[in-house]
């Protein structure tokens, strides 16, 4: 099979043996791969894994073919696998298995391959039939589109307004959710215009540019007036206080501090974005008014099959998150693209072309 490889910070176009599925897994042909930020974050710890290593010993580094969001076609079924999924079915899947070490991601594990290849395995009990209507593009967004609608499922303590910080493909996918759930008004913010202009286009009701418009200070734009800290709730209030959902769809560096400083008493923040580094807060500016910090990560299989739903009832919606589409071979300039531009919001990956 022809495969992208990742090696500390080089990837290789490489023609590598096909992979044989065991029993319980589907060999699949990848039809289109998404680059997501957690590939964007694996790059960087691969290359810092390779600078931290010396010379001679790079070439033990773990390889991994990257890709945890595609859509595929069946081409053959594992022995003694239990299915209903047949040869020549069009699926998506949840890209998470079993492996000695314990739970594994596909695409982010030297030993699950992922989807920038025109083979891989992926479970069948994780795996879904993509309806007839819906497009092989379309249907590689399902992965992060459950991200999203995960993340406002949990986002259940207040029914609205809600903020979002972040309007990547996660981020969009809040908004989105939230809208069909009739869950609003809601706030977007992001540095830009292209992510904005779409954010208003699936739903949101205030997009603003944080550089010039702080997003924590649109409370009443959104008709929320915030009660006081519990101590001086008139003696008679029963029940939760009315807050604001806020989700944290970027995963940057001092957004998680900036918004338990800035959130509004009783406020609901839902940490979706990626974040690998060391994040700090003072827990006393949450606690006085008392906020609730929750952190969201990935799907259950039922929200998966929601998410593949959704797109099937608004198609249109969920292509306005594809920017590109590219083949196998422009994978590291689609990575470097996504990385450095921020116009970019979904870059899909042809395996085949």
């Amino acid at each position: 099979m022809r495969a992208i490889t990742l090696q500390g910070s080089q990837f290789r176009l490489a023609d590598l043996p096909d992979p044989s599925p065991i029993t319980g897994q589907l060999l699949v042909r990848p039809l289109f791969t998404g680059i997501c930020g957690s590939d964007l974050s694996l790059r960087k710890q691969m290359a810092a894994l390779e600078a931290a290593t010396p010379e001679e010993a790079r070439d033990q580094l773990p390889v991994i073919i990257p890709g945890h969001e595609f859509s595929a076609e069946v081409i053959g079924i594992g022995p003694d696998t239990d299915t209903a999924l047949k040869v020549g079915d069009r699926v998506t899947g949840l890209p998470f298995t079993h492996s000695h070490d314990g739970p594994a991601c596909i695409g982010l594990s030297p030993i699950h391959s992922g989807g920038l290849a025109s083979l891989s395995c992926i479970d069948a009990v994780r795996s879904f039939r993509v309806p007839d209507s819906v497009a092989d593009d379309l249907s590689a967004l399902t992965e992060p589109l459950s991200v999203g609608l995960h993340a406002t499922n949990l986002a259940s303590r207040n029914s609205g307004p809600n903020m979002v910080i972040g309007c990547g493909p996660v981020g969009l996918a809040v908004i989105l959710s939230l809208k069909l759930a009739g869950r609003g008004p809601i706030l977007a913010a992001d540095f830009s215009a292209e992510r904005r202009a779409v954010a208003a286009t699936l739903g949101a009701d205030i997009v603003l540019d944080p550089a010039t418009d702080s997003p924590y200070a649109r409370w009443a734009d959104l008709g929320h007036t915030p009660l006081p800290m519990s101590p001086l709730l008139e003696r008679d209030f029963r029940g939760l206080p009315p807050g604001l959902n806020i989700f944290e769809c970027t995963g940057a560096p001092g957004v998680i501090d900036q918004i338990v400083k800035s959130a509004p008493a009783h406020a609901h923040i839902i940490v979706v974005g990626v974040c690998p580094h060391e994040e700090k807060f003072t827990p006393t500016e949450g606690i006085v008014r008392e906020l609730t910090l929750e952190f969201s990560f990935a799907y259950r299989p039922e929200e998966f099959a929601s998410a593949l739903a959704l797109i099937e009832a608004h198609p249109d919606e969920a292509a306005r998150l594809i920017t590109s589409r590219q083949p196998l071979a422009n994978t590291e300039a689609a990575f470097d693209s996504l990385a450095g531009n921020a116009h970019e919001i979904k870059i899909l990956i042809n395996p085949n072309a």
